[in-house]
């Protein structure tokens, strides 16, 4: 059973959460061609647990389909990073829900955006959108060991390391060591000094896409 019948209908409909630069939204087929081909990056795909090698737009569309279904079905809450200014696509954010008080980020961002603060800019728009709208107690995370830039992200976003251990990644063929982080709901509360996201509501689909 998902850990929630439904997600609120402000989360399921098609908002958009605005930060300084970035535009964080639902994923759509329009998206395919720009997530297959950073996607498609060993750099990038050999980071996550989740994300398959090489990785097409079979793959995508694949993803962008199921993440619809996610949603209405309360396992998975993913949104497309987009850049504010051009519409151009960064990568991917979302929130899983293995417990029904708890939910886990995940992210990824194509190489060509790295090191610009852009998933932490995300990831803090995406917790506060999680904690304001979900009945939540707290926010996990995960990466690798070997994954600075993914911790550097979560410790930046206030979750503290909780432990190390080994996770099962089917895209990686096995079980990968990572380190796990975890932000308390009261903690978050803490950190309202962040530059808030807007949440507005979406153009209509037909709108985005040719």
């Amino acid at each position: 059973m998902p850990p929630f019948k439904s997600l609120p209908a402000t989360v399921v409909t098609s908002i958009e959460i605005e930060t300084l630069r970035l535009v964080l939204r639902k994923p759509h087929q329009g998206d395919v061609p720009s997530m297959a081909r950073l996607a498609n990056d060993s750099a990038v795909a050999l980071m996550t647990g989740r994300l398959p090698f090489p990785y097409g737009e079979s793959d995508a569309a694949d993803f962008v389909r199921y993440q619809d279904e996610a949603r209405k079905t309360g396992k998975e809450l993913a949104f497309a990073i987009e850049c504010r200014e051009t519409g151009a696509f960064f990568g991917c954010i979302g929130l899983r829900f293995p417990k029904r008080e708890v939910a886990e980020i995940g992210y990824w961002l194509g190489r060509p955006h790295w090191g610009q603060g852009l998933a932490t800019e995300a990831a803090r728009a995406l917790i506060d959108h999680g904690f304001s709208t979900l009945p939540i107690t707290s926010i996990t995370g995960e990466c690798r060991v070997i994954n600075e830039a993914s911790r550097r992200v979560m410790e930046k976003c206030g979750l503290r390391y909780v432990n190390s251990g080994l996770q099962h990644a089917p895209a990686r063929g096995g079980a990968l060591p990572i380190d796990r982080f975890s932000l308390a709901r009261p903690d978050w509360a803490s950190f309202k000094a962040w530059v808030p996201a807007v949440v507005r509501e979406a153009a209509p689909l037909a709108e985005l896409t040719p």
